[in-house]
């Protein structure tokens, strides 16, 4: 069985952008008094980035199972076999994991990913799970945080799962335009993603895995 979704980004922190170009002309004081306007305004500019940032509630993510008896039956027969992204574009092989550890929902993972993924356009990625139990709604949402700050959100359905199958769910999830995007060196190791999973309104667990670009 496959279930597909495209991921649905949503920015909650966007750069304030602010151009201010001196008009040509003779008058010295007048170039002196547009520099000194340009440079007031990139200043405001910074100080409204800075602000916005101190104003977003400061957050990597959490790990957490829910107490809820069913939740729990749903997690103790659910496992993760494998993962992997590739170009979407070209279908090219860029990650893939295998050894999902037992305690992805007590303990933070990390993935370390080609740095070249960033120069996608867009990314396909695969899942293959397992569960022994019924689920009538499977489905995840998935927030990216920055250095503590929720730059995106990612919403994905599944739908209904088969009790006692084997599926791979895929689904493309799309790149933010280049002049938007931050260099690896300084995404490296400052982004975390947590994995909420969910059957229909049922909370189940999350997870969070931090990213290191290589």
């Amino acid at each position: 069985m496959e279930g597909k979704a495209e991921a649905k980004t949503s920015s909650e922190t966007k750069a304030v952008e602010h151009k201010c170009k001196a008009k040509e002309t003779q008058n010295p004081s007048a170039l002196t008094m547009s520099s000194a306007a340009e440079a007031m305004a990139e200043a405001k500019v910074e100080d409204e980035w800075e602000a916005m940032l101190n104003n977003t509630p400061n957050s990597e993510g959490s790990i957490s199972i829910s107490n809820d008896p069913e939740a729990r039956r749903l997690l103790d027969g659910f496992r993760i076999n494998w993962m992997n992204m590739r170009d979407a574009s070209v279908g090219r092989l860029l990650w893939e994991k295998s050894d999902w550890a037992d305690d992805m929902f007590t303990t933070e993972q990390e993935a370390h990913v080609p740095k070249n993924i960033l120069e996608c356009s867009s990314v396909s990625r695969e899942i293959n799970f397992s569960s022994e139990e019924l689920m009538e709604h499977f489905r995840l949402e998935q927030s990216v945080y920055f250095q503590g700050s929720c730059m995106e959100e990612w919403f994905f359905d599944f739908g209904f799962v088969i009790p006692g199958s084997t599926n791979t769910w895929q689904h493309t999830i799309y790149a933010a335009e280049k002049e938007m995007m931050l260099p690896a060196s300084l995404l490296s190791g400052n982004i975390t993603i947590e994995t909420r999973f969910f059957n229909g309104s049922l909370f189940v667990c999350k997870s969070l895995m931090r990213i290191y670009y290589e």
